[in-house]
């Protein structure tokens, strides 16, 4: 699977430096769950902000008029290049709906933004194929090669629309991981068979999303 992964974050990260040990990106997600009036599932809409390091490495050579600010059509064409990057990886998101794993697949246009040293990338996912309605989903944003790291920021990081009936609950992790901590040797979470989820079980967050 480390290989696999590898090779996904290689676009995602855009050639970040390298580090001793896991993780190596930090991430903060949020995310917006849309369902339909008949509770179905349309879309989970997320927005990732990166480390500052990641995000400095990610923009290099996207500044043609050297000013500082990443040009916006170069941003955006990065994102649909890591978007399909990350189909790799299953775009790092885990849903289970009705207890049965959800196919998802990337919707249209992603966007990428950077501002005050940091990038955002914007994107949508949807399910691959008619999923029924909801009556619980379970979702959650990680990596269990643990080589990048997902955190959810303080406040109301994400939010359910469409079906006033349903509930979302967040069940945030043990353990935040902090940006820059650095939490299994490389050399442990590729060489030893379980040790990078194991290490990661702490710092994966859950949302859950009930239905009558």
């Amino acid at each position: 699977m480390i290989g696999r992964v590898l090779a996904a974050v290689a676009m995602l990260c855009g050639g970040a430096g390298a580090a001793l040990a896991h993780p190596h990106v930090w991430v903060q997600a949020r995310a917006e769950l849309v369902l339909d009036a008949r509770r179905n599932l349309t879309a989970i809409r997320e927005s990732w902000t990166f480390d500052p390091e990641y995000s400095a490495f990610a923009v290099l050579n996207l500044d043609a008029k050297r000013d500082g600010v990443p040009d916006p059509d170069k941003l955006d064409a990065m994102a649909v290049e890591r978007l399909e990057a990350m189909a790799e990886t299953a775009y790092f998101t885990t849903a289970k709906l009705n207890g049965r794993p959800l196919a998802l697949k990337a919707g249209p246009a992603p966007k990428a933004r950077f501002s005050q040293g940091r990038l955002t990338l914007d994107f949508t996912l949807v399910p691959q194929g008619p999923a029924g309605p909801v009556r619980n989903l379970v979702l959650s944003f990680d990596d269990p090669d643990f080589y990048v790291a997902f955190g959810l920021p303080p406040g109301e990081p994400v939010t359910l629309s469409g079906s006033p009936d349903c509930v979302l609950k967040l069940n945030r992790p043990a353990r935040q991981a902090k940006e820059g901590e650095q939490l299994i040797p490389d050399a442990e979470a590729t060489g030893t068979p379980g040790a990078a989820a194991a290490a990661a079980a702490d710092y994966v967050g859950r949302l859950l999303v009930a239905c009558p």
